[in-house]
Parts: C-alpha cells; structure tokens; sequence
C-alpha cells in the first residue's frame, strides 16, 4: 500500500524537547512511503534534489547525493537532508536508519563556492545552518539506531555530519580533516560540541588548530569512529548492520540513546532514576516481555519494536 506524502508536512522531533519544525520553512513537494503492517516490506523512496532516501524492510538509507561536488553542503542538501531524517524518525516503519553517501567522498563541508556569492551576509548562511544542525538533532536523538556508513572523504562540516550515528562504520580509505581556519573559517556543524565529548579536548584543539588529518584506522583509535571496513564495503556492512538492528528491541535502543543523551547533564542520582524509569517501561512492555520470556526458555526472541 503506497501513501502520498506532502513534504511540508514532514516535521522535525526531537526526544528531548519534542520540538516541530513549521512545514513553511520546507517546499512543497510530493514524497512517498508505504504503511503495510508493522514492518513495510517493499521498498519506497522519498523524492529529494540532492539526498536520496529508500526505504527497504525495516530500514531506511539516506545518502548525500551530490558527488559532482563531494556532497558539499548546499542551501538545498541542508533542506533535503532534514527532510529525509524528519521522516525516517517519524514513519513507524523505519525501525533503523542508515547514513552515507554517493560517490568517492563522504562529505566536503559547507559549498564554499555557493557561500562566496552570499557576499559576506549571515542572513544568507543562518537558514542553512539552523536546517543543517536541526537535521543532526533528528539524527542524534531520533528513537531508533542510526548507522553511518563513511565512504570517504569528511571535510569540515562533514566531520560532524559524520558523526550522527550510534555506530559509526568507515571505508579503510576514508580521511577526516576539520580544515576550517585552513580557510579563514571557525569550525561549525555541531563539531565543538561533537568532538570534546568523543575525543576530548586536547585532541579537539589539535585537529581545530592544527588542522590534522585523521585515517580511518586512527577514527577509530581515536573514538570517533566504531570500526572500519575493508575498501567499498562500508555501506554494505552498515546496511547488514541495519538489517539485524532492525529485527531488534526499537524502544529499547530508544531509551539507551536517551539515556546517552543525558549522562553528561545529571549526576548519578538523576541518571540512575531515569535508567529505573526507562527499563521499567521496557519491562512492562512487549519486547520487555518477550526478550525474558525468550531467555528464560532458551529460545529466539520475536521483537516487534513496541512497547
């Protein structure tokens, strides 16, 4: 069964604020997705300019989809982008996401040559942050898994960009460069927020400042990365990756990006009331029933990302 989706109605949530984006800020135009039971079993697309966007089984990908400018962040990208992460986190279908991209690099960073011709005005830069930083957000806290699948090149914003995902899968050839002051450029994307917390703050400094290029197998020592793959197959891995996840327990991998989310603002009072609450729930729910009932009688368990 295909549904019409009107992209203005897509909105952006969050779990920590449940904030919507006003579907004026979004053009108008026509996307599909399927409702059949509790998992769509064929596969759909969303129609955007410069993000592709399937929905295959429980799993939706997102790939950047400029490679003729290495997936350079545009006015248009940063648009279509958190239209694809609004609904993958809102369709129900969607039970794990997977983000990459086309081409030979992951992503260049913000289209220098489309920021040139806006003369200097942050009027003109500003929508397309906010859009930019709105769609990581989804990304981050969306209640499923998020798997990032690096296939090349990340570049200034493109670090960050890189970094939304639970598990983060890079190609054994990808680099990582911050780049900005290289440009005469202060680092954005969510990158000083992103990095202490990953890699800590000396490190932080020593890519801002030096502006050093990381390999993948340094990604991963580092912490910014969860692992490599071996050349080309990064989104054939995440994709596998994905497809388990998403036969998984939903809400619970939901409660655990949340709590993640939280750690760093509570003590240990107030973090250990949120994990009782949020286990309790799990519990009482039915993948909590069925992950027990599972184990205790030694058999597979049937998730159905419910509560």
């Amino acid at each position: 069964m295909w549904h019409r989706l009107n992209k203005g109605a897509i909105h952006a949530q969050t779990i920590g604020d449940r904030h919507t984006r006003s579907n004026e800020s979004i053009p108008q135009t026509s996307v599909y997705h399927c409702c059949i039971g509790a998992i769509c079993q064929e596969e759909t697309s969303v129609n955007l300019e410069t993000v592709n966007y399937q929905h295959d089984g429980g799993v939706a990908i997102i790939k950047l989809n400029r490679p003729q400018a290495g997936n350079a962040l545009s006015a248009q990208l940063a648009s279509d982008l958190l239209a694809a992460a609004s609904n993958a986190a809102k369709d129900d279908n969607v039970r794990a996401v997977v983000f990459s991209a086309e081409g030979d690099f992951f992503c260049f960073g913000g289209d220098l040559k489309e920021f040139k011709e806006f003369g200097g005005q942050p009027d003109k830069l500003k929508p397309i942050a906010d859009q930019l930083h709105e769609a990581m957000s989804v990304f981050l806290t969306m209640p499923k898994p998020v798997i990032v699948a690096v296939n090349g090149m990340a570049a200034g914003a493109g670090v960050p960009i890189s970094l939304v995902g639970d598990i983060i899968i890079v190609d054994e050839t990808a680099r990582f460069r911050l780049a900005y002051t290289a440009a005469g450029l202060s680092p954005d994307g969510g990158s000083t927020w992103l990095l202490p917390r990953l890699i800590g703050f000396r490190r932080t400094q020593e890519l801002i400042f030096e502006n050093r290029e990381l390999s993948a197998q340094e990604a991963v020592e580092w912490g910014l990365a969860t692992r490599t793959a071996v050349q080309g197959a990064a989104l054939d891995t995440a994709i596998k990756q994905a497809q388990a996840m998403a036969e998984g327990p939903t809400m619970a991998y939901a409660s655990a990006k949340k709590l993640l989310e939280t750690t760093f603002a509570n003590n240990f009072v107030a973090q250990t009331d949120i994990e009782t609450q949020e286990i309790a729930a799990n519990m009482a729910g039915h993948d909590g029933k069925e992950g027990i009932d599972a184990f205790v009688n030694k058999r597979k368990p049937n998730f159905k990302g419910m509560r």
